[in-house]
């Protein structure tokens, strides 16, 4: 077997970097700055979180909710409202709505009820940027676990 030229090689380098530099590069969800989880003993983990927030569909509802109605559906037990300072979330049909034009909702708080049993999906709720200004809006989000978990508190 023949080993490849260092001509080869560098040209397989550069090609390695010219398709890392276009990959596109999606914002990872940040640990929420700010929690307040209505968990009773249990405690709210950051995984759930991101995981039911990135599992929602890339359409609004067409509910308006206020903040009393997020704080009333996320009060009940196993709810969570997480907060961050201007969250980009990959919604591009729902950022094009709200005025953004990179695709990315800016997510200022993320409102989590507990699922129904046995549901499919869930309502969620994402305070976001609205041209300029904040609004809540609702969502469906197709991750059902629960995001409080029995032990210490995970953020």
């Amino acid at each position: 077997m023949t080993r490849p030229g260092p001509v080869r090689v560098a040209a397989f380098v550069l090609a390695l970097g010219v398709a890392a530099a276009c990959a596109p590069r999606v914002p990872r969800i940040a640990d929420a700055a700010r929690l307040r989880a209505f968990c009773g003993s249990m405690q709210a983990r950051q995984t759930g979180i991101d995981s039911v927030i990135s599992s929602t569909d890339d359409r609004l509802l067409d509910e308006r909710p206020t903040e009393a109605d997020v704080m009333r559906a996320v009060g009940t037990a196993d709810g969570v409202v997480a907060y961050w300072n201007a969250q980009p979330l990959a919604l591009p049909d729902v950022a094009r709505a709200l005025g953004e034009t990179d695709g990315y909702a800016r997510v200022d708080a993320a409102a989590i009820p507990p699922a129904a049993d046995g549901a499919a999906t869930r309502r969620i709720y994402l305070l976001v940027r609205d041209r300029g200004g904040k609004r809540w809006i609702a969502l469906t989000a197709y991750d059902t676990q629960s995001v409080c978990v029995e032990g210490r508190r995970d953020i």
